[in-house]
């Protein structure tokens, strides 16, 4: 059986640099979630039968009243650091994916990256021990920011599959259209990066807001997370918007000068380690929670 660990090694490459300056108990359940959500994943991007059956067994599980839901995450959800309910709104959002995902408008682009990313925000935020509840804002703003940049960076993956995740009333394209561009349609997914871009920016902008709701050391390894992720939007503009040809990574050297700079913020700037309890509201404007709970 392939270890938690080298799921995020082999498939998150990013996540798992940060995730090496977790403590050793952070590490195992995060890597634990991660597996789940990878396979979750797996489920609607490759070749399984029964797509909806098998994510409709997961629901099935999660919401039985059993001790034993016979899940790897299930002594996360038995020692309360995971709610069912954002595993639950995970599944909405990948549910999503089993058709072609039809994101119109803005706000619809948000809501599936609070599905699929800002519930897994939530639920890392709890693992690493946040203990007020209010920081779940700015995890929720955390993964919403990292699921845009996956979907700026993945443009020409996702058309190979059948998905555009970029809103139509921002550009009206189909997935042959980014496979294999005409110079218009090259400047019209310039334009639609930059948006996508710059509308992450202000959800990392806030969730930088939220560090201090977390444990010291997970505040660190989040911190770098946060930077090397950012650092992927970065270099798609500062490369002439290679996600149109490519998929766009951030390389170990890189990375390292990631880690410098976020050392020297940790130990510099005092702000990082406050509780803001001022979350800009109209950033979860459009959440539209199958489970709702607030935070604020």
């Amino acid at each position: 059986m392939i270890s938690n660990s080298y799921s995020i090694k082999k498939n998150s490459k990013s996540f798992f640099f940060a995730s090496l300056f977790l403590n050793k108990q952070n590490f195992e359940d995060c890597a634990n979630l991660y597996k789940f959500c990878r396979y979750v994943d797996d489920i609607v991007d490759n070749d399984y039968k029964n797509k909806e059956i098998l994510i409709r067994n997961i629901e099935k599980k999660l919401l039985s009243k059993r001790k034993e839901r016979n899940l790897n995450i299930s002594y996360l959800i038995k020692n309360k650091k995971l709610r069912v309910e954002s595993l639950l709104e995970l599944l909405e959002g990948v549910k999503l994916d089993l058709d072609a995902p039809s994101i119109k408008q803005k706000q619809d682009l948000i809501n599936y990256s609070y599905l699929v990313a800002g519930s897994v925000g939530v639920m890392m935020s709890s693992i690493l021990g946040c203990k007020d509840k209010y920081g779940y804002n700015y995890a929720i703003d955390l993964g919403i920011a990292m699921q845009l940049t996956n979907i700026a960076r993945d443009i020409l993956e996702d058309a190979k599959m059948g998905r555009v995740y970029i809103p139509s009333s921002w550009i009206n394209i189909k997935c042959k259209d980014i496979t294999k561009p005409t110079p218009k349609n090259i400047a019209d997914l310039k334009v639609a990066t930059s948006k996508l871009i710059d509308l992450s920016e202000k959800y990392y902008e806030s969730a930088m807001h939220g560090l201090g709701f977390l444990p010291f050391r997970a505040r660190y390894a989040i911190l770098i997370a946060l930077k090397v992720y950012r650092h992927i939007g970065i270099k798609i503009l500062k490369n002439d918007f290679s996600n149109i040809n490519c998929r766009e990574r951030v390389n170990p050297i890189e990375k390292i000068f990631c880690l410098i700079q976020c050392t020297f913020m940790f130990f510099t700037c005092p702000q990082i380690h406050l509780k803001k309890y001022t979350h800009e509201i109209t950033l979860h404007k459009y959440l539209k929670k199958k489970y709702p709970t607030t935070y604020e």
